[in-house]
């Protein structure tokens, strides 16, 4: 080895023990808190950007490498103490583009209308170039509205698309081979160009319930004629001016106006004062205590059968969530359980174990509450139906109980464009069932097609079990469609209408506990120390990009191309 490779070497290593020494630093840092002094006449800052976790990472290490950030549950905190601070005079709101689910958008309305009561003001400030339905409806729950003069509102109304691929798999020859249950399930996006009439007809019911809601709400808010907004929705652009005019919003400004405007003290002492949420939360973490402890854990992101992903949250294992619910039935500290799930779904052997814990835990006698957020469709649904109470906003996305088989064929594809040939031994007539270049027959399709069959009425058994009602009433409702939070309370698969405060009360009542008398959330898995935290190697994964997820949803679909039964919501968005 030359010199120069040794002290390049050498360079490398000095380089990661830097960092290293640095990130323990930065975490220890952390882990011992810092004095957050609130000043009199302080404004509480809360910039909402992109999407938001549903809960407080459990590794310290993930804390670090997410600064400012701050959980939708810790928000609410936020919010309520800052309520009744009285150093706190108001709360100021910089919107920028939202990531976050339609659901969760009404649960931080909520928050911000409970926060009013205390008479304090929410001043929005939407901070970018062209603001859409999202940020208008999380902003209508302000007392004002003020947008950049060079800004434009884009209410267009909502649009849902989803693309087919049977042209590409045509020029490919793949032979897609999907089956489903049922009509809903899928909408068969690898061998239509089209969407089917049911699929359609779902989406249409969906996309309408949450845009009259929309309406509703904001002109509710903003004290307008829903013809104002209709009327909006028929044009593309609506300048910043124009919205001033129709009352969309109350002024056209700049940041720093709303700063003069909310300044504390008086003459030369005048002062803006903020505040972060974040920095916030550390004067007051720990104010949620009470005599009464429950298990607060989230089932959230794409339900895997093993193993889950748990620093950011956009993946969970059957085998990691039960383990983190037997170790709370276990815990006789513990009286209930909030559930806060947000998923799409997943592996249905993952979904039944963890299914399977929430029942035991029921028997214990340590109800569960359920509180879902922007989906909990399929395995998402699966893993909350056997839950005491279901709480859920009018616009999450629930329900999709179905099941769903997809292979590809890729023979076609490899011998006809690759130029690549197969060969193979077999010792069974059906060993090459789920092999890559074999389609299945049409015995093969039949067998699959009652293993699923046995799946989908499990799950409907299941679920009319947990919804108190039977098979043949309960059956008609799933068919693998999806709805919003509002029909399904309509139609029985939820109870209420609400977010976590309203979770909280409900559980509350299950545990036959005064309303009156505080809980102590118990957060699972439990946050891990500093020292745990390095030795399970979470600074390795740490450092790699945090995954989106959808590069999450799509990557692991890898797995179900390898033929399974899997309890999938159909993926879509809403804009």
């Amino acid at each position: 080895m030359s010199k120069k490779t040794v002290w390049i070497f050498v360079i490398i290593l000095a380089v990661i023990v830097v960092l290293f020494g640095l990130t323990i630093l930065g975490a220890l840092w952390l882990a011992a808190g810092e004095r957050v002094e609130v000043r009199s006449g302080s404004v509480l800052e809360i910039n909402l950007s992109l999407d938001m976790p549903e809960l407080p990472r459990s590794a310290p290490l993930a804390r670090l490498f997410a600064p400012g950030e701050v959980s939708l549950i810790e928000l609410d905190t936020v919010l309520r103490e800052a309520s009744r601070d009285r150093r706190i005079t108001a709360v100021y709101l910089k919107i920028l583009p939202l990531g976050m689910s339609w659901a969760q958008i009404e649960e931080v309305r909520d928050m911000l209308k409970e926060f009013r009561k205390s008479q304090k003001k929410v001043h929005a400030y939407l901070a970018f170039d062209i603001a859409q339905e999202r940020e208008l409806y999380l902003a209508a729950a302000a007392d004002e509205i003020m947008i950049n003069p060079e800004s434009n509102l884009l209410i267009n109304g909502l649009v849902a698309e989803i693309s087919f691929y049977k042209r590409m798999m045509n020029k490919l020859k793949i032979e897609p081979q999907f089956i489903m249950f049922k009509e809903f399930k899928n909408p068969e996006n690898y061998t239509r160009e089209t969407m089917t009439p049911e699929i359609r007809s779902m989406l249409e019911g969906v996309l309408q319930d949450i845009q009259d809601r929309f309406v509703q709400a904001v002109t509710a808010d903003r004290k307008l004629e829903p013809a104002v907004l209709h009327n909006v929705m028929s044009h593309v652009l609506t300048s910043a001016t124009e919205a001033q005019k129709l009352g969309l919003i109350d002024a056209t400004g700049y940041e720093d106006e709303i700063h003069q405007k909310l300044m504390a003290g008086d003459g030369e002492d005048k002062e803006y004062r903020p505040i972060s949420a974040q920095r916030y939360l550390k004067a007051v973490r720990g104010s949620r205590t009470g005599k009464h402890r429950v298990a607060l854990i989230g089932g959230l992101g794409l339900i895997l059968s093993g193993s889950g992903e748990e620093a950011w949250g956009t993946a969970l294992g059957g085998d990691s969530l039960s383990s983190q619910l037997r170790e709370i039935r276990r815990d006789k500290s513990v009286k209930g359980v909030l559930f806060r799930v947000d998923s799409p779904g997943g592996s249905a052997v993952g979904s039944d174990k963890i299914w399977r814990e929430i029942g035991l835990l029921e028997k214990a006698g340590k109800p569960v509450v359920v509180s879902m957020s922007g989906v909990a469709g399929s395995g998402g649904y699966y893993i909350s139906m056997g839950a005491s109470r279901i709480v859920a906003h009018p616009s999450t996305i629930t329900g999709s109980i179905g099941v769903l088989f997809s292979k590809f064929s890729l023979k076609g594809l490899y011998e006809d464009w690759l130029g690549i040939t197969t060969d193979k031994i077999k010792l069974a007539p059906h060993a090459d069932i789920f092999s890559e270049v074999h389609a299945l027959t049409p015995e093969q399709m039949d067998q699959i097609r009652k293993s699923m069959e046995n799946t989908y009425n499990d799950f409907v058994r299941k679920a009319a079990e947990g919804r108190k009602t039977t098979f043949g009433e309960f059956e008609p409702k799933a068919h693998g469609r999806i709805y919003t939070g509002s029909q399904a309370k309509a139609l029985g698969l939820v109870d209420e209408m609400g977010g976590f405060t309203v979770a909280v009360k409900a559980l509350k009542k299950e545990l036959k506990i005064p309303e009156n008398e505080s809980l102590e959330l118990v957060l699972y898995p439990k946050p891990k120390s500093l020292w745990r935290s390095l030795l399970e190697g979470d600074l390795v994964y740490m450092v790699q990009p945090r995954p989106s997820m959808e590069s999450v949803l799509f990557g692991t679909l890898k797995q179900f191309e390898k033929p399974s039964i899997s309890l999938l919501t159909l993926p879509f968005r809403i804009d």
